[in-house]
């Protein structure tokens, strides 16, 4: 039996219940599915490792790294890290790393660039409170 001896509405038939198929099993699939698991910061010092780990992936050294507290309230101390990272380091490419992986402990990032001077500011927040500042700045390659 060839596909087109099969009757034309039979065929539109068997397409329709084929397609209705596959949307219900898709639709199923996406409110079934669990979805990401998000935990919450333990604590700042938590904020503190992954950021560290970020840069260490990054080659970016101990020794580049300088970190400033401020107290601003009763058990709270916000941090800023000035932060010289080597030419050839993609800030943009940093950011969007440590990103990735604080949006899994409910952390935001919020950046802005200041192109002539090659600095990245990025706000780490945390239940939309800044928690820590990251002031990336490109070294200029030596000629």
């Amino acid at each position: 039996m060839t596909f087109s001896a099969i009757p034309l509405l039979l065929r539109k038939q068997v397409l329709a219940g084929l397609l209705a198929a596959s949307c219900a099993a898709v639709f199923l699939l996406l409110v079934l599915h669990p979805g990401p698991q998000r935990s919450s910061l333990q604590s700042f010092s938590q904020a503190d490792s992954l950021i560290i780990s970020e840069l260490t992936r990054f080659h970016v050294s101990t020794d580049r790294i300088r970190t400033f507290e401020y107290h601003v309230s009763d058990g709270f101390t916000r941090k800023r890290y000035v932060i010289s990272i080597p030419p050839g380091v993609s800030q943009t490419h940093l950011h969007a790393e440590l990103n990735r992986k604080l949006r899994h402990h409910r952390v935001d990032t919020v950046a802005f660039v200041n192109v002539p001077e090659r600095e990245m500011k990025v706000l780490i927040l945390f239940n939309d409170k800044i928690i820590r500042t990251l002031e990336l700045r490109t070294e200029t390659g030596r000629i």
